[in-house]
């Protein structure tokens, strides 16, 4: 069985893809992403550890509206491991397309016994994205149901 706290952890995990912040080409950069939970699936592989893998929906809204990826939506994905001892940790990747048609693509990280908040990084894409490489630091700041809000801010060169 998956406790509450997994289950937080997990939602603001994949809210921060889940989290990732939309490229600005701007030396500094932030905004939140607002996610929507689609699936969240755990499974017990012995008492007290637990791999839950979960998708959702997640549209990014930067901090300057002006910014390329401002407004742009797609799906994260994403897995958690919880071992016996309480701690959770897990990745995951985003893919966002923007008004253009272009996509920016992030991979997330939620380090071994944090609670929501870890590091992202872009990871390429299409068209305007194929060279994003930006990098900056997450946290889910609203979490509640299926709904999460993660801020997040760092450098969208």
């Amino acid at each position: 069985m998956v406790s509450t706290k997994t289950v937080i952890v997990g939602l603001g995990s994949l809210t921060v893809c889940l989290g990732g912040p939309t490229l600005g080409f701007a030396a500094k950069c932030a905004g939140n992403n607002i996610n929507t939970m689609l699936s969240w699936e755990p499974t017990e592989i012995a008492k007290g550890t637990t791999l839950t893998t979960f998708r959702h929906t997640s549209v990014s809204v930067n901090d300057d509206r002006s910014a390329p990826a401002h407004l742009a939506a797609g799906e994260c994905v994403g897995a958690l491991l919880t071992t016996p001892d309480g701690k959770t940790q897990g990745g995951g990747s985003c893919a966002r397309k923007d008004k253009d048609g272009d996509v920016l693509n992030e991979e997330w990280v939620l380090p071994v016994g944090t609670e929501f908040k870890g590091p992202w990084k872009n990871v390429g894409g299409t068209g305007k994205y194929a060279s994003a490489a930006g990098t900056g630091q997450w946290e889910v700041v609203m979490s509640q149901g299926k709904m999460a809000a993660v801020r997040w801010v760092g450098n969208c060169q």
